[in-house]
């Protein structure tokens, strides 16, 4: 009787475990419009790292900057997964319409046009454009200008100021200091 007592305990137990361990997974893997994933693995071995946004439930908008894709493309977030590994970090707005308003934005802007890659493309722009450009442009289109930090030595205190980069980078929205001052949570964060 005891031997079977405490194999239903052992059952029960990896029941509770596997649901739990499911539900977080299941968390992770809900991407929402507006999105933005960002990976460390790249060609550059995780020194410039790489960005997108989730336009809806399946698909991301990316450039890669690849001569075999010069210009942004829309991927499944399946083989977004495939290509980049799963060491991503999903950070996501705190608003969920401006979300979905940056979404649309991509695919207004971006989806299906022939704007070439360039990391000399400037942030308020449509003429060339990279990964982490593409995304920060489809928030300032949705009325969203995120900021980067700097810090400075001043007076024997260090003095942060907050200001629009001449350059965004993927790693500049999955920082988790600058994702909290701009309204965003880094709700996978696996690299």
């Amino acid at each position: 009787m005891k031997k079977i007592v405490f194999t239903c305990f052992l059952a029960c137990a990896a029941l509770l475990i596997s649901i739990s361990y499911n539900a977080k997974e299941a968390q992770a893997l809900t991407h929402k419009p507006g999105d933005i994933l960002v990976t460390n693995k790249t060609s550059f071995v995780g020194i410039a790292g790489h960005s997108a946004i989730v336009i809806d439930s399946k698909h991301v908008l990316h450039t890669s900057g690849w001569k075999s894709e010069p210009y942004p493309k829309v991927m499944t977030i399946k083989n977004w997964y495939k290509r980049y590994g799963n060491k991503v970090k999903v950070v996501r707005p705190n608003n969920a319409n401006l979300g979905k308003k940056a979404a649309n934005n991509a695919k207004k802007y971006f989806k299906g046009k022939k704007i070439p890659y360039s990391l000399k493309a400037p942030l308020k722009g449509t003429k060339k454009t990279y990964c982490s450009q593409l995304v920060w442009y489809s928030y300032y289109k949705a009325g969203k200008t995120f900021k980067t930090n700097s810090v400075t030595f001043k007076n024997n205190f260090d003095h942060i100021t907050w200001s629009t980069p001449a350059m965004i980078t993927p790693y500049d929205f999955s920082n988790s200091i600058e994702a909290k001052y701009n309204g965003f949570k880094l709700v996978d964060n696996k690299f």
